[in-house]
Parts: C-alpha cells; sequence; structure tokens
C-alpha cells in the first residue's frame, strides 16, 4: 500500500485526485493539505462520506501520518517550497502544477539528485496526451510548418499552457530558422499572430465549459494534419497521476513527463 498526501484538496484537481485514490487498492490517502479549510474532515470538503482525514494546513503538518509520496496539483507560489520540503523529508513527490519557473525546476532536479527521493513532474498526466506529444515528435520533420492552438478553462492561471510549452520545446530543432512574422507579415492587431515559443506559434484559448485541449497543426504542400487531444473531464489525468505514483519510487531522481512510464 502506496501512503501519499494530497495538497491543494479544496481545489478542483485536489478533490478529483482525492475522490479518485478512494477507488484505487493500492494508494492510500492518509493525509491533505488546504490552507483555506484545514481542520476539516477531508470528505465534507470533497463531496464524499467520511473519510476519517482531517486537512491540515501545512505540508509539514502532514509529516505527522509518515506519508510515503506527495501529489501537488496547487500553484506556481507554493509548490515548489512543498515539492523541496518532501524531498528533504524522504517523500517522493509526483508533481503536476504548472508555471513553475525553470531556475526553481533546477533546484528541485538538484535536490532530487541530492537526497534519496524522486520527483516525477509532468505538464499533463493524461495518458493521450502523452501519446499525442510523441505523434507529434514524429510528424514535425515531415511538415514545413507547424502552429499550436491550445484551450483550457477559464480559470487556468497561466498561458500558454505547460503542455503547449512542452510540445514546442520537443520540435523546436525542426523549424529553428523561423522567426515570429515572416518577412513584410504585419499584425494588424499586437498578438494576434499568437506567442512565439520555442521557434512555434503558439495560441491559448480561455472559454468556460473547456478543460484542457490542444491540438497541433502540420502544414506542407497541399496538405494539413491536425493531431489533437481532448480532456473532457478532470478523472483523464488519474490514470496517468496513479501510474507516476506506484512507480516514483523506482524512478531516481528527477523525471519530466511521464513518456518513460509508457514505453516512449
Amino acid at each position: 500500500m502506496i501512503k501519499v498526501v494530497v495538497t491543494g484538496v479544496s481545489g478542483k484537481m485536489g478533490s478529483t485526485i482525492c475522490r479518485g485514490i478512494l477507488s484505487e487498492e493500492d494508494i492510500k490517502l492518509i493525509a491533505a493539505v488546504s490552507t483555506s479549510k484545514a481542520g476539516i474532515e477531508l470528505g465534507q470538503i470533497i463531496g464524499t462520506p467520511t473519510i476519517k482525514v482531517i486537512t491540515v494546513k501545512t505540508i509539514k503538518e502532514a509529516l505527522k501520518s509518515n506519508p510515503e509520496v506527495l501529489i501537488d496539483f496547487t500553484n506556481a507560489s507554493v509548490a515548489p517550497d512543498n515539492i523541496i520540503f518532501a524531498l528533504e523529508n524522504g517523500i517522493h513527490a509526483v508533481i503536476g502544477t504548472t508555471g513553475i519557473d525553470e531556475q526553481k525546476i533546477a533546484k528541485i532536479k538538484k535536490k532530487a539528485e541530492e537526497v534519496k527521493a524522486n520527483v516525477i513532474m509532468a505538464p499533463n498526466y493524461a495518458i493521450g496526451a502523452a501519446m499525442m506529444m510523441n505523434f507529434v515528435k514524429k510528424a514535425a520533420p515531415n511538415f514545413k510548418d507547424c502552429e499550436i492552438i491550445e484551450l483550457h478553462h477559464d480559470k487556468k492561471a497561466d498561458a500558454p499552457s505547460g503542455t503547449a510549452l512542452a510540445t514546442a520545446n520537443l520540435i523546436k530543432s525542426i523549424y529553428k530558422s523561423r522567426k515570429r512574422l515572416k518577412d513584410g507579415e504585419k499584425e494588424k492587431v499586437e498578438g494576434a499572430r499568437g506567442c512565439f515559443a520555442s521557434n512555434i506559434h503558439i495560441h491559448s484559448i480561455r472559454l468556460p465549459g473547456l478543460i484542457a485541449h490542444q491540438e497541433v497543426i502540420f502544414g506542407t504542400t497541399g496538405q494539413t494534419l491536425t493531431i489533437r487531444h481532448d480532456s473532457i473531464s478532470r478523472e483523464s489525468f488519474l490514470p496517468g497521476i496513479f501510474l507516476a505514483v506506484r512507480n516514483v519510487a523506482k524512478m531516481p531522481g528527477f523525471t519530466y513527463g511521464i513518456d518513460k512510464l509508457l514505453g516512449f
């Protein structure tokens, strides 16, 4: 039985993860962190019968339950400290928080290499999204151009999404000669061509009703190819998250993405 602590349990993703764990026979939720609802029985927060887990305010308080794995889907302002603290106390970490800057990721990676606890961090835990990114990598060398459209719910804090940035980074060497605007090309309104990251144009859409979606559109002579993945509910991330929880102890140091877990 793998004992886990989940942070941000009063958030939509955190509560989804907690409910999902209850159906897993080999993963046990033994501690929950919520800065806004500490002291409340977890079942009342996530809408389930009593779980006999009282939420605490900090990851430090959760140590009393002796968790083996931290699952963190909070936000970039608090996640790095949660992760570092967990690693320093021998707790593995499965991280889905996006928007963490490169310097803090480097610090997390260094810490994971120094201690005996490991980290799996992924921009997207949906198994279909991981497959989409690998298909994109294979398609890119065969097409002259490419753009990314990512679509998320209107409460998402960061743009472009971590998945879009990671996808662009995978294929940046294929389109290394590109510029944000072609010679003679002008934007009538600034930003009309989207942002430009890793040599790829990325367009971010934020609307209520969406969850997490991405399409990568390739073009070459006389044809286009669109590779798209859609998460139509937050439960779509659970199989990948639990796959990471089950394997993080066997993945030394810092692992980015769930590709290796899927055999890519």
